[in-house]
């Protein structure tokens, strides 16, 4: 069994079913795996055959997802990039994978051209959008590929489920992006897991506005959806407003959201003159959804709010169903079906054995295992020998697990603020933070200090342009929720948190740039 082999199983049992719909553009299952044999046809004739690497270097769009399946059809690895990247942090990804063939969305022509000029040696070049021959020399349009041939793609090779179907590179929020390599088996065990846990069925209709190069849109939301017969919408760019548009015109039942996406639609001024009653479902990971956004979220958009907890190397693991949602609101639930979950000590100078599980309630580092768990990290053994020890994925965040059974997150190992010998984790004093009157967004991060060794700062997203640090600071001081060496003793406001694509706060980046004065 492949991801081929069960995207045929799906065509031939809704050919006729809506499959896919991008802007005015649909397909029905029998018209775009057409599409898709056409385009794995073209490219087995230009030389690509099973193991080779084909970076994708697209916007999200249908030929992203098309190009996707018609590597899974030829038995090649893709490796979707992160269409933000940099030329060489693209040129670095595309080394270090050995990918030889780039598809990439022609408005990335000029950074495109830039790779090429960086020397790594590209044989076919192939470009989504309408081409500029004087400006992209040698390169081949994607549309021709994909519909000037009659013949359609017959395999004659059959990926096993310990191929690689994928190499997804880390976000690289701790230094060089890494290639997680994803087998047929993983993913599949990834998509079937969140059809199971989200009941996903035929009728569904799932909207995608998170990153389809990321394990959390294509991995776990996409796949799902297309393994059930669903119908996939694109939109090929996130604006909270169309959106909520998007949701009431296409009459969307599920929806994929990190937090920050989700805080937008809320605080968008159109909120609640759309009519959003399709959904019955909204699924949100990638980072910690605040409690307080959590319980807004049940009472005003949608009543099934599903809170996961995952990562590149491992998908969903941890998963809070709705009917939680209110009774252990902060929580990122149980493991899923198909997940062990275990809770170690936090000792990052040494190798903790997994039989080292700390006491009900204390925070340690989580560690989980399972058959979506990957295989290691592409040409990084090092890196792999660090994540992959004792039959566990050691996954460097902290959590703690309550008498029920139920999973909190702390934040990273390294995110953990050491302040007068008194350990102290961020995650709670921004659940704090985000109860706090006029507060949009919070990040909290250990900035240095002479007298403490590192003193708690927060940064704050106002929703309401009044609000002070002092407001703030009374709130905490009041609140009967933090102890007073709790308190951020620092508070700066910004427009928006950085955040990488899958919505996590890029924490090193703001403590970079205090440092270096620019929020002095």
């Amino acid at each position: 069994m492949n991801i081929a082999s069960i995207l045929a199983q799906t065509v031939n049992r809704y050919p006729d079913k809506e499959a896919l719909v991008v802007g005015d553009r649909r397909w029905t299952y029998m018209q775009w795996n057409a599409r898709i044999n056409r385009t794995a046809h073209a490219l087995a004739g230009l030389g690509v055959r099973p193991f080779d690497r084909v970076a994708l270097y697209l916007t999200t769009g249908e030929a992203l997802v098309t190009a996707y399946l018609a590597c899974q059809k030829l038995g090649a690895i893709a490796v979707p990039m992160n269409y933000r990247l940099a030329p060489g942090e693209v040129t670095h990804i595309l080394r270090d994978s050995g990918a030889h063939i780039l598809i990439y969305s022609y408005s990335l022509l000029a950074n495109t051209l830039e790779v090429q000029k960086q020397g790594h040696s590209l044989h076919t070049v192939i470009a989504v959008g309408e081409l500029d021959d004087s400006l992209a020399t040698g390169h081949i349009s994607f549309e021709t590929l994909a519909e000037s041939s009659d013949i359609e793609y017959e395999a004659d090779y059959c990926a096993a489920p310990e191929h690689l179907s994928a190499l997804v590179y880390t976000s690289g929020t701790t230094g060089r992006a890494k290639g997680v390599t994803h087998t047929h088996g993983n993913d599949i065990a990834i998509a079937m897991n969140c059809a199971m846990e989200y009941s996903l069925t035929s009728n569904d209709r799932a909207l995608h506005i998170a990153p389809l190069y990321h394990v959390g849109g294509m991995q776990a939301f996409y796949l799902p959806h297309l393994f059930v017969g669903g119908t996939n919408v694109i939109e090929e760019r996130y604006h909270a407003l169309q959106t909520l548009k998007t949701i009431q015109s296409q009459r969307i039942t599920t929806l994929f959201a990190v937090p920050t996406q989700i805080q937008e639609m809320l605080f968008c001024p159109q909120f609640k003159t759309l009519d959003t009653s399709s959904l019955r479902m909204i699924t949100t990971g990638g980072a910690a959804m605040p409690a307080a956004t959590m319980e807004r979220v049940l009472r005003e958009f949608c009543p099934n709010l599903f809170n996961g907890y995952g990562m590149t190397e491992a998908s969903l693991t941890l998963l809070l169903h709705p009917r939680d949602a209110l009774s252990k609101l902060g929580s990122c639930g149980k493991p899923t079906l198909i997940t062990h979950a275990r809770i170690i000590t936090n000792d990052q100078g040494r190798d903790v054995h997994p039989d080292e599980a700390i006491e009900q309630g204390g925070i340690g580092q989580l560690i989980v295992q399972g058959p979506q768990v990957m295989n290691g990290y592409w040409n990084n053994p090092m890196e792999t020998r660090k994540k992959l020890k004792h039959g566990w994925l050691y996954t460097e965040d902290l959590f703690s697990c309550d008498q029920d059974g139920y999973f909190t997150f702390h934040g990273r190992t390294d995110d953990m603020i050491v302040s007068g010998g008194e350990n102290i984790y961020p995650r709670e004093i921004e659940e704090i933070l985000y109860r706090c009157p006029g507060v949009q967004e919070a990040a909290v991060v250990g900035l240095p200090d002479k007298k403490w060794g590192h003193v708690v700062t927060a940064f704050i997203v106002r929703a309401d342009p009044l609000l002070s640090a002092a407001a703030i600071d009374l709130f905490c001081r009041n609140s009967g929720l933090i102890a007073n060496f709790k308190r951020p003793r620092h508070i700066h406001f910004l427009d928006q948190l950085p955040t990488n694509p899958s919505g996590k706060v890029l924490k090193r980046e703001l403590i970079s740039q205090y440092a270096t004065g620019e929020l002095a």
